[in-house]
């Protein structure tokens, strides 16, 4: 025989008299991009005719919008991805050219600074992005 499994522990944002358990519904968050509640459409629909439609053509815009703003970001990174190999071929390229003319340390402080600045740029490009 299996044993009864606890009920979860109290929402920290329910009211202590709240219990916990199916009866109990979930806090709703509320985003701009969330549609509303039959009821919401039909009082604003009621107090402004054609509001209903609007708000959904803006959700759809928004929508839309945000797709654009993704496919402009791939670019974007695509963009900097190729920049950056080329960066990356052009110090290796200079520093063979260095070395094979008999300045092998100008090659290494070229090649040290490129790799420093890279790294640097990388770095702070992840940062800025966040989790």
């Amino acid at each position: 025989m299996s044993e009864p499994t606890p009920s979860p522990a109290p929402s920290p944002t329910a009211p202590p008299s709240a219990s916990p358990g199916p009866e109990t519904t979930p806090e709703t968050r509320s985003s701009w991009r969330d549609l509303p509640v039959e009821q919401q459409i039909d009082s604003w629909e009621t107090a402004v005719p054609g509001s209903a439609e609007r708000m959904l053509r803006q959700v759809e815009a928004d929508y839309e919008h945000r797709r654009w703003l993704d496919r402009v970001e791939v670019r974007f990174r695509m963009f900097g991805a190729v920049l950056g190999g080329t960066g990356i071929t052009g110090v290796f390229w200079l520093t063979k050219h260095l070395v094979d003319h008999d300045a092998p340390a100008f090659a290494a402080g070229v090649f040290g600074a490129s790799v420093a600045a890279f790294a640097g740029l990388v770095l702070r490009a992840d940062r800025r992005r966040g989790p």
